[in-house]
């Protein structure tokens, strides 16, 4: 008993207090001496057996025993050489342990349980291999791992040895294995290989949801292989061999890239078979997704100039696209009026030829309405197309912030002003001022605007036409002053007649030299009769001068201004405050001064990568013969840019939707060598189709997710499906009935209705029976309205037949960096095995009985009196 110890030692010192206690006590008083001593002796003992019961004594006890636990992996991703291999290393750890080793068995698949000894004895543990692994559970390796520590003391000798290849389904086995460790669990790990070898597996294929016909569909195949070899991919659609390609599959995952193209409408199964001689199971060969194909897509190509976007409408035409073209005015007031296009592209558009509502329209259409929105540059486009003090700045991927004109070169400027009788009228101003003072005005601000060596005419004009100022350089502040000074001599005449001084203004400045020329139209009339402005428009355009209108007034013959502005290749302006005469000039003048083109050989170069640049390589692209500059957005993506680093093609998400912005143009101006390129077709689709929104039906949109439900042994999971159910206005669509019907592989329907969880959200579940893609049709039923939307999911063949080989990463986790086992002595081994606390036995209940009974005694000594029987008594 010298061994005892007591664990907590303090409670013994409340004994130095039981003497004080006894003699205390009253109830001694009355008792003779021999008893008094007897009851001090007594329960003086049985309080001292009592505070030692209390301190807790234990008597420690040799560490010898071992408790181990083996956990077996019995899912049917083993192989059955592994399986055979798992029942040899059990039987010889249970026939190798000795007298003081205490072995359990746990098996795990999709749960785990402990092994009777019936069990091993007919070694009956689990042996899901039987089914092929079709419809068996997943592996949960934490079950096991859980359950086998629960089965460990906290102290001792403690190992959990996990026999297994590594391949968990559910769970988190390296979560169980930290929790082991915390409480100073030894485990050990004895690595088994899942399936066969030679083994190659289908792991997934993944391709896009959605698609429109036409789209490109990328497909991305995983496969496993358990040795470098070759193969055959096959593809089927809806059951129809679409083609095959051979492979070369390396030992490990590789991925294998399929194209397609979207050509039908409507739901469409892909089925991917991996074809090898070198493989051992051929259940998990195939893998399938799904595909929904919607119509063709519709777009909308604005030009200023009839005839301008021909080459950029007939390549997307060529692509299966459905293409409307026009000119600004067909953008309506409200964005939902573009809702039946899938993007917008603006080629060569100016922002002044769209009105503020059109801009805007626009706008809400990409930000809010998830349009899609693609610009193409020219002439008239981004900085001289007014781009950078329009919407359309916000918008794009760059800025169109014109640059400062260079140092070298002239600019040569005619300002044609209407001078008639109207523009005389004095009503229009509270204070007087008339619309030729402020076109006098503007004009004087032009020449403050020039620079030494500019050109500038100034031409004005009622039935006849006078120069008032002679078209000629600005060389001092004196010529400034001059050019002033006879700029206010205008006064006003009589009728109108446009067209003599266009023609006169055109042929004046044709025989300029100058780098850059520009004529600025300022009327507020109309043209008396019918004028032919075809031919001065063509000469202007070979002398490579532009031309922009300003409409002052209500009155102004605004169709013919555009017009003119658009075969001028400038920009529309119309006010209807004359006051603003004197800015909209200066912003024309700005805008013309100062010079965004390049122009010359430019070599696009490949900056990062790019969907729209999908499967072109640096080589493949031709030279252009020019761009707008621009300055790229910090956001925005930059897949092409010149020789001189600036952005020809950029593309960033805005709002909702997509924009692409390409600095050169899609004609025989600049994109010249373009049009005879083979992929000129094939580029624009690919920008264009970026672009586009998602083809879901915007008041549906299902997500559905594929699960298995913890502990389930049949079936394929469980379909989770969710719908995000909104009206045309985007308010949320509540107490529809919305149901699901759920084609399986083999063509049996499901039906089943969704219950409203969130506004606008609808869920339902629903269990799988078989592997494959399926097809899902949600339908959505309000009063006179039905609203359908289709979506695909696939279920994989078997969750255990997706693995092959051992998975030597999660394995050497949960052995801490130990060496696999190889042995059963080893399993059993006790070298270098901490101890946690030493065994112990207790002994409280070898005191507290014994003072239980001296206490009773006690209380007889103190209670019972036996009378004496007196010598001598009289008897009868």
């Amino acid at each position: 008993m010298s061994n005892i110890v007591f664990l907590r030692p303090e409670v013994l010192w409340l004994a130095l207090g039981i003497p004080l206690l006894l003699l205390a006590g009253r109830r001694l008083a009355g008792l003779t001496r021999l008893r008094r001593s007897m009851v001090i002796a007594v329960e003086g003992v049985a309080m001292l057996l009592l505070l030692a019961a209390l301190a807790q004594p234990v008597l420690p006890k040799p560490d010898q025993d071992m408790n181990l636990v083996l956990v077996l992996d019995s899912s049917a991703s083993l192989s059955p050489a592994s399986r055979a291999q798992a029942r040899t290393y059990t039987q010889d750890v249970l026939a190798g342990a000795g007298p003081t080793d205490h072995v359990r068995v746990v098996a795990a698949d999709s749960t785990a349980r402990l092994l009777s000894p019936a069990d091993l004895a007919g070694d009956a543990w689990p042996d899901n291999a039987a089914d092929g692994g079709a419809a068996s559970g997943g592996t949960d390796l934490a079950a096991g791992l859980r359950l086998a520590g629960s089965l460990l003391p906290d102290s001792g000798r403690r190992r959990v040895v996990l026999l297994s290849d590594g391949w968990e389904t559910q769970g988190r086995a390296a979560d169980e294995a930290a929790r082991l460790q915390a409480r100073g669990i030894d485990l050990n790990v004895v690595a088994l290989q899942a399936l066969g070898d030679p083994e190659v597996v289908a792991q997934g294929l993944a391709m896009p949801a959605y698609a429109r016909v036409g789209d490109a569909l990328s497909s991305d195949l995983t496969v496993l292989s358990t040795r470098a070899t070759s193969a055959t991919v096959q593809v089927r659609v809806d059951g129809q061999v679409q083609g095959r390609q051979s492979v070369t599959l390396p030992a490990g995952t590789s991925h294998i890239t399929l194209d397609q193209q979207a050509q039908t409408p409507g739901f469409h199964r892909v089925d991917v078979t991996v074809n090898t001689a070198a493989d051992s199971t051929a259940a998990n060969n195939t893998t399938s997704a799904s595909v929904v194909v919607k119509p063709a897509p519709r777009v909308l190509v604005l030009e200023d100039r009839a005839g301008e976007a021909a080459n950029l409408a007939s390549a997307l035409t060529a692509r299966g696209m459905a293409v409307d073209v026009g000119s600004p005015d067909k953008v309506p007031a409200q964005a939902g009026g573009l809702d039946q296009y899938d993007s917008v592209i603006l080629n060569n558009v100016a922002a002044t030829s769209l009105t503020l509502d059109q801009q805007r329209t626009v706008q809400e259409y990409v930000r809010r309405h998830g349009g899609g929105l693609v610009t193409v540059g020219g002439r008239t486009s981004y900085a001289r197309g007014g781009y950078a003090d329009s919407v359309f700045e916000e918008v794009l991927p760059v800025s169109s912030q014109p640059p400062p004109r260079p140092a070298q070169g002239t600019t040569a400027l005619i300002l044609i002003i209407d001078r008639s009788y109207s523009m005389n009228d004095r009503s229009v101003f509270d204070d007087g001022v008339t619309k030729l003072a402020m076109a006098r005005q503007a004009a004087q601000l032009a020449v403050d605007a020039l620079r030494e060596g500019d050109i500038l005419g100034v031409l004005a004009f009622d039935m006849e036409n006078i120069w008032a100022l002679p078209p000629g350089p600005i060389q001092s502040a004196a010529d400034k002053e001059r050019a002033k000074r006879l700029i206010s001599e205008i006064r006003p005449g009589g009728g109108t007649s446009i067209h003599p001084a266009v023609e006169e203004a055109a042929r004046t400045i044709e025989a300029i030299t100058a780098p850059t020329k520009h004529l600025v139209l300022l009327t507020d009339g109309r043209e008396f009769g019918y004028e032919d402005y075809g031919p001065v428009l063509s000469e202007l355009q070979k002398a490579d001068v532009s031309l922009s209108t300003i409409g002052i007034g209500s009155d102004t013959d605004q169709e013919l201004l555009t017009q003119l502005a658009k075969l001028g290749q400038g920009r529309y302006y119309f006010t209807e405050r004359p006051q603003n005469i004197p800015k909209i000039v200066f912003k024309e003048l700005d805008l013309a001064m100062k010079e965004p083109l390049v122009e010359g050989a430019v070599q696009p170069q490949l900056l990062v990568p790019s969907p729209v640049l999908r499967g072109f390589a640096p080589q493949d692209l031709p030279q252009l013969r020019g761009y707008e500059r621009t300055t790229a957005k910090d956001t925005a993506t930059v897949g092409l840019v010149t020789d001189q680093g600036e952005p020809l093609l950029a593309q960033w998400s805005y709002g909702l939707g997509r924009v692409v912005a390409f600095t050169s143009d899609a004609g025989p101006g600049w994109a010249g060598p373009w049009l005879l390129w083979d992929e000129f077709a094939r580029f624009w689709d690919q920008a264009v189709r970026w672009s586009m929104p998602s083809p879901v039906e915007p008041q549906l949109q299902p997500a559905i997710t594929v699960s298995r439900p913890a502990g389930a042994t049949t079936g394929y999971g469980v379909a989770h499906l969710t719908v995000e159910s909104l009206h045309a206005d985007n308010s949320f669509a509540d107490l529809a009935n919305l149901t699901a019907a759920v084609r399986a592989p083999s063509g049996t329907v499901t039906t089943t209705v969704l219950a409203q969880t969130a506004p606008g959200r609808y869920e339902g579940d629903l269990p799988l029976a078989e592997p494959g893609a399926y097809e899902a049709r949600f339908t959505r039923r309000e009063t006179g309205q039905t609203v359908s939307e289709t979506a695909g999911f696939s279920v994989p063949p078997g969750p255990e037949l997706l693995h092959a080989g051992t998975n030597d990463p999660l394995l050497q986790t949960l052995a801490a960096g130990k060496a696999y086992l190889t042995t059963a002595a080893a399993a059993l081994d006790r070298q270098g095995l901490t101890v946690a606390a030493p065994g112990r036995e207790p002994l409280w209940s070898y005191f507290l009985v014994p003072a239980l009974l001296l206490l009773l005694v006690g209380v007889a000594v103190r209670r019972l009196y036996f009378p004496r029987r007196r010598a001598g008594a009289a008897t009868l």
